[in-house]
């Protein structure tokens, strides 16, 4: 057993390189980790593996009371899994409510992992002498075969999500970078027969910027609550930005297809660096790029936008946002027949 744990703090420094994160520096934990869909699937994962292995496990070792077979051993049995798991949901809601209070480094979320161990086994070390005294076994032997046991159950759950959630911040990444070269490819390109167009439209000064704005891309870029780049998007490929809980979705077109990418900031930050663009906000939770706008429609005294992609849902507006909203599509309908006149 103790070479399964050594194992496991293996793969937990794996996990940690791979992260870029130092185990001797203190580096913030991936988002995910501390998203509320990480922390539901972390909980049933753990609720249906400790099952099937106490379940194979009891057999082979002497500690262990678990049973259905009785009324006392099932009551205490159900009692503990009650209450470990109020445990593990309690300790993560409290983490979910203090990421934006406290740096949450590799370091600190390890130590809170072990703190969950320690407090389920020593649940379980309680019940043991109360219930089930062990001859010939001391308190401080069987609370460290129960620190062992649970640490070894909990291990393969949270290490199995952590590196699917680490896969999946690395993919999104990884995408994000793609679309940045690519579009920066395109944009330089377009500069560059940018060149010959403005040789072109010297006949006229208000025709030529107008044209060579339309023919540039609009690149705007994207930062987290820390002040770092995270996203730089052509705006013509945005869509919409949806709020979710301490974070900004943003949807846009990369490939034909649209994706989503999951950035750590406040929806006003965003808001106000998109001011003066074609992003307007019509909800409390969105804000949408106004000139993908296809439909405006009423649905039982709601109004809803449907933008010209198939595959995005209809979108509310907030009676809050309504008259804003048709005011800035009024101004950008004006602007595009100055324009192409």
């Amino acid at each position: 057993m103790v070479k399964i744990l050594q194992n496991h703090h293996f793969f937990l420094l794996l996990w940690a390189e791979q992260q870029n994160f130092s185990p001797m520096k203190e580096r913030e934990i991936p988002k995910f980790l501390v998203s509320r869909r990480y922390i539901s699937a972390l909980i049933a994962f753990i609720v249906l593996f400790s099952g099937l292995f106490l379940f194979i496990y009891q057999p082979f070792s002497l500690a262990v009371w678990f049973t259905t077979s009785e009324s006392l051993h099932f009551s205490l049995t159900l009692l503990f899994y009650i209450i470990s798991i109020i445990i593990l949901i309690m300790s993560r809601i409290l983490m979910y409510t203090l990421q934006d209070r406290v740096e949450l480094t590799t370091m600190t979320y390890l130590w809170w992992i072990m703190a969950e161990n320690l407090a389920i086994s020593l649940l379980y070390t309680l019940i043991t002498i109360k219930f089930f005294p062990i001859e010939g076994v001391s308190t401080p032997t069987i609370a460290t075969r129960a620190l062992m046991c649970v640490t070894l159950i909990l291990a393969i759950p949270n290490a199995l999500v952590s590196f699917y959630a680490a896969y999946k911040a690395k993919c999104e990444e990884l995408q994000a970078t793609q679309y940045r070269f690519q579009r920066l490819s395109e944009e330089y390109r377009l500069l560059e027969n940018s060149k010959q167009y403005e040789v072109e439209m010297r006949a006229s000064a208000e025709n030529k910027q107008a044209k060579v704005q339309d023919m540039t891309p609009r690149m705007i870029n994207l930062y987290d609550n820390n002040g770092t780049l995270r996203l730089t998007l052509n705006i013509d490929s945005l869509y919409y930005l949806e709020s979710e809980d301490n974070y900004i979705k943003v949807y846009y077109k990369h490939n034909d297809k649209i994706v989503s990418y999951l950035l750590r900031c406040r929806t006003r930050s965003v808001e106000e660096s998109l001011a003066g663009t074609c992003m307007v906000r019509c909800h409390r939770s969105f804000i949408v790029n106004i000139n993908k706008i296809s439909v405006m429609e009423d649905d039982k005294r709601m109004h809803f936008i449907t933008l010209d992609d198939e595959s995005i849902k209809r979108i509310p507006v907030s009676k809050s946002y309504y008259e804003t909203l048709v005011a800035s599509l009024n101004t950008n309908v004006t602007m595009r027949n100055k324009v192409e006149a």
